[in-house]
């Protein structure tokens, strides 16, 4: 079987390719409007893109919901020139499907997924404490693919491994790190135990509904 791209629609392609690349890695970003507010949001169309120079590369999906078409990832990252990749262990799972939930503008996912901020040190953005990588990234590219994605570029400008993740030679140790990645369907996963489904949130729980994150 075999498909033209301009014969099917948006839908039926992005379930050829969401169910074909697999596993693909996951970033919770974070990133700051002009009022220092706070976004968390994760994102599979993402890997990295070389090392030298470091860069990392974010697919963003338009939201037809928002004044400007724009996810609030996409417009603070466009303004501000910054954000931070942090990279998903499975204990985290729980915590990073509850940030995907589609938030206001004006109110931060982290609390409701129990999740701690820490400071950056070269970007505005803060870092996400429980993640057990992070890279603080400045914008390097920016790509306008019409009315339903941005692709962003960015340059990992300092780099960030938990000191639970490192061995004594300083390399990273796969099973203290646990990463996961997206898998097909309704929140499939896979990681170094095997492959699971995490729950699905899709609703904003309202000012002062918090949750914690716990294992999948």
């Amino acid at each position: 079987m075999d498909w033209r791209c301009d014969q099917l629609s948006e839908r039926e392609r992005y379930r050829l390719l969401v169910n074909t690349v697999l596993p693909r890695p996951i970033a919770l970003v974070t990133t700051c409007d002009g009022l220092g507010r706070v976004n968390t949001a994760p994102f599979s169309f993402f890997n990295v893109m070389g090392s030298e120079p470091p860069v990392v590369a974010l697919g963003l999906e338009h939201d037809p919901h928002s004044p400007d078409g724009l996810k609030d990832t996409t417009r603070n990252i466009l303004a501000g020139g910054q954000f931070v990749v942090n990279l998903i262990s499975a204990s985290m799972a729980r915590a990073m499907n509850i940030c995907g939930i589609p938030y206001p503008p004006d109110q931060a996912e982290h609390p409701d997924a129990g999740l701690d901020l820490a400071p950056s040190r070269q970007v505005r953005p803060p870092r996400i404490a429980q993640s057990p990588v992070q890279f603080e990234c400045r914008l390097h590219t920016a790509l306008d693919l019409g009315p339903l994605r941005h692709i962003v570029i960015g340059e990992i400008v300092h780099l960030h491994c938990s000191d639970r993740i490192l061995t004594p030679e300083g390399r990273i140790d796969m099973d203290a790190y646990d990463p996961i990645g997206r898998l097909h369907g309704s929140d499939w996963y896979l990681g170094l135990q095997g492959r699971f489904q995490s729950e699905k949130y899709t609703q904003y729980p309202g000012p002062g509904a918090h949750d914690t994150a716990g294992t999948p």
